[in-house]
């Protein structure tokens, strides 16, 4: 009876894999395959910086963006792409690495323009942004317009020269003007102020040191707070399939690993 059930078995391995090599059956990791863990890695995210959307700029025009991953996965490659049509069908192309670009524009007009970054496990595509480029406009370095405070504050242009002047044009957000013009801004290492939660959870900054306090700025997916303040990476068990000559074969496993799971309970029994 055995043997027949074997010849039954081998036909029915021969017709379903005949697409599959003798080498690929071989190597075909039975374990790995039914047990371990998946991997969850989250797309990166990307924000647009400068030029703000609708601003009047003239060349070079500096193009800035924020690139984030939750799992801190290094950017591979950017792509900034700049149309003058906001459904982007033809825009021009330029890649790198990096936060920031600089370029300068033959003809004035309005533009549009968007970021592109990816890395290692995705990519992510940023809104689009428009702004308008006025080659008599005169500005600083930045693309400052002339006797107007920077978006980069405190910074003033004065007739093409950047100064620090917080009190016109005041301090970034936890920022305290001085005497000087300048600004002091009491944050973390990553950039998080004082008192703030940071966007790399569980961190918390705290006198200018970064400290674990999940139960106030949470977790990342796939992980839970624990009681000394840390996160810890949800385990779930691993699930090890069975099955008997009789018993119904686990409807999630590919027709591959059925047949494996048939030849290897057969050989467990002889």
């Amino acid at each position: 009876m055995r043997k027949i059930v074997f010849i039954l078995a081998l036909f029915l391995l021969v017709s379903v894999v005949s697409a599959f090599s003798l080498e690929d059956i071989l190597l075909f990791d039975l374990d790995s395959s039914i047990i371990g863990r998946s991997v969850n890695n989250r797309d990166p995210s990307v924000s647009l910086n400068r030029p703000v959307d609708t601003q009047v700029v003239n060349n070079p025009v500096v193009f800035k963006w924020r690139y984030f991953d939750p799992e801190d996965d290094e950017l591979e490659m950017f792509i900034l792409q700049i149309d003058d049509d906001p459904k982007m069908y033809s825009p021009m192309n330029y890649q790198g690495v990096g936060e920031e670009f600089t370029i300068s524009l033959d003809e004035g007009g309005e533009y549009f323009w968007r970021v592109q970054v990816t890395n290692k496990y995705g990519k992510k595509l940023s809104e689009v942004w428009s702004f308008y480029l006025d080659p008599k406009m005169k500005v600083c370095e930045d693309g400052t317009a002339y006797f107007e405070c920077s978006l980069n504050r405190p910074w003033h242009c004065d007739a093409g020269v950047l100064r620090e002047k917080c009190q016109r044009c005041g301090c970034p957000k936890g920022g305290t003007c001085q005497l000087d013009g300048s600004c002091e801004i009491l944050e973390c290492s990553d950039g998080t102020l004082y008192s703030q939660c940071s966007w790399n959870q569980p961190f918390f900054c705290v006198n200018g040191k970064l400290k674990d306090v999940c139960s106030l700025c949470g977790c990342s997916e796939g992980e839970e707070c624990t009681n000394d303040g840390n996160c810890a990476v949800i385990v779930q068990d691993d699930v090890l399939v069975e099955i008997s000559d009789t018993g119904p074969l686990d409807r999630k496993l590919s027709i591959l690993e059925r047949i494996a799971l048939f030849f290897k309970n057969l050989l467990i029994r002889r």
